[in-house]
């Protein structure tokens, strides 16, 4: 299983939000996926109207100018990931916990999920609404770190 962090910008208005999200969060990620071992990717997104599995091959995660693809290796467990996926696939897409960023008085909406929240909950992180994919990025990593460590 790996995680991928998009670093790019979509075109059209959908650029916009990544500029947005880019400048707001002060971080390289605008959206985050999770390939699974078969190619498929799970993520939520306006575009898609929510939680969805991709097929794989329709993501274009080889663009290195785009994306930053990381090995979680077996460091998350892929099944439980699944499972959420599976459970929550066609959950709405929750635009009022990504404006929660933004405006901090504004709560997430249960069974609704944007995208790190729906990857951060699949790899098991608690309240993963609080997680957009810059801090995502900074806690996948450091939890991969410290499992290098432990292994070596």
């Amino acid at each position: 299983m790996k995680i991928a962090f998009f670093k790019g910008t979509k075109t059209g208005l959908a650029a916009l939000f990544d500029i947005g999200v880019h400048a707001w969060e002060q971080g390289n990620y605008a959206h985050v996926e999770l390939i699974l071992s078969d190619g498929r990717a799970l993520s939520s997104t306006f575009l898609d109207g929510g939680v969805r599995f991709a097929p794989a091959g329709t993501i274009g995660f080889d663009d290195t100018t785009q994306w930053d693809v990381i090995d979680l290796g077996d460091v998350f467990d892929e099944a439980a990931a699944i499972a959420w996926g599976t459970a929550h696939d066609g959950d709405k897409y929750d635009c009022w916990g990504d404006a929660h960023f933004v405006c901090g008085f504004i709560h997430e909406k249960p069974n609704e999920e944007f995208c790190s929240e729906a990857v951060g909950a699949a790899l098991g992180f608690e309240e993963a609404w609080r997680l957009d994919p810059n801090a995502l990025a900074v806690a996948v990593k450091r939890i991969i770190q410290i499992a290098q460590k432990r292994a070596a």
